[in-house]
């Protein structure tokens, strides 16, 4: 089969240029001069004249003969009104509102275009014997064909670039014949399958059925040609637009965050209904950052490495979080707006944030990785009911690593499962606080996950050994902070008004 053989053919049954390309494999730049692909391909190329009819290529060829307006297989899909057609419907809708530099089409497609390309598939078997595959269809798929074509022109129209990840528009073709051809493939179907169809109460007529069960291999042409026409028949009208919706990106705002106040819960605090706290470290964040990004940013999600108990400090170079941002309006965060939200952050007075920035959606994985492999630094003021000893310091001063076992502390049974786990304490040092012989100050590096008060007065036995069974005594924590987490993440940046005019 020559390909001058298949595109005469298919000429003949009404397909237009693109999906002739289609049947003869073209790839990628292929589709951009379609006359200039046809002619590499060694096949000839008809011009159309001012009224839009065909002028043959040569003597041999056919008088005049009118252009057809509505391809058979494609259905106008790839035709330059539709092109038109679907890039006024994008911007007569919300599109102006988003201001994101990457899109991604998401075209729904009417199963209809499925069964003509398998009347073609059919026809071009009669036409041109075994050498058409039975197995694999002769065509480029046109979901493929889509992203080849359309994506690029569109992509070039708006200005913006491709990206699975970007702004999703999603576009709801339909045809007026579709309900009627699906009647037909649910009698085709019985019939085709008669066991499935037997066994099945209800059998669902999807767009992934056709692509599993409908091939040649599997369907004889005489028993689809009982319901459907082969080749296609010539429609009158093309597909039709029926609904454009638009759905941002996911974006992912990291940064560490600093507790300063030993009264503000991380989440939103509700007990019995109740508030506990007015405000929360996650609802201080979003409230400053949220708007940015979504109108709606009681939709936003809040993660953390790890978390602090209300009465808990988080110091140091902060705890790193993120936000996952739905249907975002916007996909970028300049310097200065960061700097602006960090800002707003720190004016609450109880919580700072640092090193505010867009991230990659993969990135997110830093946060909870080997969550239980981070060290954490902290920084606990412990009180004793006698004066400090010589040989409580020395008890006090562990450089080697060792082991507990922690039970699950009663103050977090309503929200945690009864369990014993080993944990390991990196390193303790300690200190007399100055003016307060009957204080230390115990400077103490852990695995994450260990419960710190209870490391240190040992809850009745439930933490063993804990700090009070090392020095033999009663040790009760006043106050706790936490120093320092082993997370280099995300990447430090400036965002400050000095940095910006470097």
């Amino acid at each position: 089969m020559k390909n001058q053989e298949l595109v005469d053919f298919l000429r003949s049954c009404g397909v237009c240029e693109v999906c002739q390309l289609r049947y003869l494999k073209a790839r990628g730049s292929e589709y951009k001069d379609i006359n200039e692909t046809l002619r590499n391909l060694d096949i000839k190329v008809n011009e159309t004249d001012e009224n839009g009819e065909v002028t043959p290529s040569s003597d041999d060829q056919p008088a005049k003969k009118p252009r057809l307006a509505i391809c058979s297989t494609c259905l106008g899909l790839f035709s330059d009104e539709f092109q038109k057609e679907l890039l006024e419907g994008i911007l007569n809708s919300d599109f102006g509102k988003y201001d994101c530099q990457t899109i991604v089409l998401a075209i729904s497609l009417p199963m209809i275009l499925q069964l003509r390309q398998l009347a073609m598939w059919y026809a071009l078997q009669r036409k041109f014997g075994p050498i058409i595959d039975s197995n694999n269809p002769p065509d480029v798929p046109i979901k493929e064909a889509v992203k080849l074509i359309l994506h690029p022109i569109i992509c070039e129209k708006l200005g913006k670039k491709y990206d699975a990840d970007g702004l999703m528009i999603s576009v709801d073709l339909r045809h007026k014949l579709e309900e009627e051809e699906v009647e037909k493939l649910v009698k085709l179907n019985k019939e085709a399958f008669p066991y499935k169809a037997a066994h099945q109460k209800r059998i669902e007529i999807s767009r992934g059925l056709l692509e599993k069960q409908y091939q040649p291999a599997k369907v004889k042409a005489d028993t689809f040609e009982k319901y459907f026409q082969i080749p296609s028949p010539i429609v009158e009208e093309p597909l039709e637009l029926k609904n454009i919706e638009l759905q941002g990106p996911l974006v992912c705002v990291a940064g560490r965050y600093r507790k300063v106040n030993r009264e503000i819960s991380h989440t939103p605090w509700v007990l019995n209904g109740q508030r506990v706290m007015e405000d929360s470290i996650e609802e201080i964040i979003i409230r400053n950052i949220g708007p940015h990004f979504t109108e709606k940013p009681e939709k936003i999600i809040f993660m953390s490495s790890g978390r602090e108990d209300v009465d808990v400090r988080c110091l140091g170079k902060g705890r790193p979080f993120c936000l996952e941002i739905p249907n975002s309006i916007r996909s970028s965060l300049s310097q200065e707006q960061a700097y602006k939200m960090e800002q707003a952050v720190d004016e609450s007075g109880k919580v700072s944030i640092v090193n505010l920035q867009v991230v990659a959606r993969e990135e997110l994985s830093h946060i909870k990785t080997g969550e239980e492999q981070k060290k954490k630094f902290y920084r606990a003021l412990c009180a004793l009911k006698e004066p400090v000893t010589v040989e409580i310091l020395e008890n006090l001063q562990i450089s080697e690593s060792f082991d507990i076992q922690q039970k699950t502390p009663i103050r977090v049974l309503h929200r945690r499962p009864l369990h014993t786990r080993p944990r390991t304490i990196y390193s303790v040092k300690a200190r007399v606080q100055r003016g307060n012989p009957q204080a230390l100050i115990v400077d103490i590096v852990t695995q994450a996950g260990t419960y710190i008060k209870e490391l240190v007065h040992g809850e009745f036995g439930r933490t063993t050994p804990s700090l009070s069974s090392i020095i033999g005594q009663a040790m009760d924590i006043q106050a706790l902070d936490v120093v320092g987490i082993d997370l280099e993440w995300p990447p430090e940046v400036d965002n400050s008004l000095s940095a910006l005019k470097k």
